[in-house]
């Protein structure tokens, strides 16, 4: 992986997925840039990392030659485009991209509302097709072994009647 250049999304605490999948690829020799939206954890129960970005980045290693960050809110449609750009403009090319974000929401059936929907969907899914996109548009066919990784939740575990919004589009971008 030392000539390999990854984008890991969704990494802001050192508990998460995102966090350990960019750990990984660190380790294995690659350079990797990870987005993270931090206002999200912030509001969610399980709250941000304690540590901060800060504390994140540095136990990665610390922003350098191999590791760079961006925050970015993928609920704006032109972010994957720019996160897709600062990876490009840092390192020259991306093999690999990890779309791992999520936004997470507590609505039931009963509470559900469109806006919260419509907030999903744009983060979840539509953020993971233009990153997609953007990936494939820099990509050189020459450079062997390009990857897109689109990460699912469980709702083939158990139903999440609690989360519906989330469960809703987060399977919308499963390839099943």
């Amino acid at each position: 992986m030392e000539s390999r250049v990854a984008i890991v999304t969704g990494v802001s605490r050192r508990i998460g997925i995102g966090y350990a999948i960019a750990q990984e690829l660190l380790a294995t020799g690659a350079r990797v840039l990870v987005q993270s939206w931090t206002p999200h954890d912030a509001e969610m129960p399980w709250g941000s990392d304690p540590a901060g970005m800060d504390g994140v980045l540095e136990s990665l290693g610390g922003v350098g030659d191999r590791l760079h960050h961006v925050e970015a809110d993928f609920a704006e449609p032109e972010a994957p485009a720019w996160v897709m750009e600062q990876a490009v403009a840092r390192f020259g090319h991306v093999d690999v991209l990890v779309a791992n974000h999520a936004r997470s929401c507590r609505q039931s059936l009963e509470e559900l509302t469109a806006a919260e929907l419509d907030l999903s969907w744009a983060v979840n899914a539509r953020a993971s097709a233009l990153l997609t996109k953007a990936f494939a548009a820099q990509h050189d066919d020459r450079r062997p072994g390009g990857r897109v990784i689109l990460f699912t939740s469980g709702q083939h575990l158990a139903p999440m009647p609690g989360e519906l919004p989330y469960a809703i589009n987060k399977g919308a971008r499963s390839s099943r």
